[in-house]
């Protein structure tokens, strides 16, 4: 039985069906109201990746990271990178979750997924958000901590500066270690010398606005832009949101987005975690 089930997974895979055990722990589908996916999505992944549950939407662009686990997996093709609505009615989706995607995005883009998010939202409706909290890793730069960023860039360089692995998470174009050498670099002394004439907000400003208008997209692993939780929750506030407040790893009052095995799992000891109700 058990072969049985995966040779029809294997078939049923490409179009985004799987069997599963309806008391499936992974998934903990006992807290959901559905039986299987609902054909109007209610439960949405925006910036998907690779994630999968049998019960949510996937909302995202082919890339290069995710190429082969995201066949099958995309229910919704939209670009995060643009003014089109997101294409959801109103009034309609009881939670959506977005990890690491903010960072890829333009202040105005973020804006326009956040307006767009409060219209599609029923009320009491969830909104999750994680990215890089720039406050915490303002500080390790501070305090000069050589283990604090522990991976690669995304195009798998690992650079022995502490100033560079530091710029990579909030203006990767301008990194001396980016693919792309037709742009103007930051060396470390440049970093610092920004970083002590200005407010640490006020100098990511300034080093994001140096990244080439030819850059800010069409690199997927890039990063763009910065977030702290006072600069998420001005946006969202500004978007509609009035219950808004900063979460933890975790630590979502949605049962369903307490799924650590599913939620939450990128960089924790970096995410900044924020949360809102419609």
């Amino acid at each position: 039985m058990q072969d049985t089930k995966k040779i029809i997974n294997r078939i049923l895979g490409p179009f985004g069906i799987e069997i599963i055990k309806s008391k499936n722990k992974f998934y903990e589908l006992f807290l959901y109201p559905e039986t299987a996916r609902p054909e109007l999505p209610r439960y949405v992944n925006i910036g998907a990746g690779d994630f999968y549950h049998p019960y949510w939407h996937n909302l995202d662009i082919p890339n290069d990271y995710y190429r082969e686990l995201q066949k099958g997996r995309l229910q919704i093709l939209h670009d995060l990178g643009t003014a089109a609505p997101l294409p959801f009615r109103d009034n309609t989706l009881k939670i959506a979750y977005c990890s690491h995607v903010l960072e890829h995005l333009s202040n105005e883009n973020v804006k326009h997924l956040f307006s767009e998010i409060y219209r599609s939202l029923a009320p009491g409706g969830y909104f999750r958000i994680t990215c890089p909290d720039m406050d915490l890793e303002y500080d390790a730069y501070l305090r000069r901590d050589e283990h604090f960023w522990n991976a690669p860039n995304a195009y798998g360089y690992f650079s022995p500066s502490i100033a560079q692995r530091f710029l990579d998470h909030f203006a990767g174009a301008l990194t001396e270690a980016h693919p792309d050498k037709s742009n103007m670099k930051l060396k470390d002394a440049e970093i610092e010398s920004i970083f002590k004439s200005m407010p640490h907000e006020a100098a990511m400003d300034n080093i994001v606005s140096r990244i080439p208008a030819n850059m800010l997209k069409g690199n997927a692993g890039d990063h763009i832009n910065w977030f702290n939780y006072n600069k998420t929750e001005s946006m969202l506030t500004e978007s509609g949101f009035k219950e808004v407040y900063k979460s933890g790893y975790g630590q979502s009052k949605s049962p369903i987005l307490r799924n650590t095995r599913l939620f939450d799992g990128t960089c924790p000891w970096l995410s900044l975690y924020v949360e809102c109700r419609k």
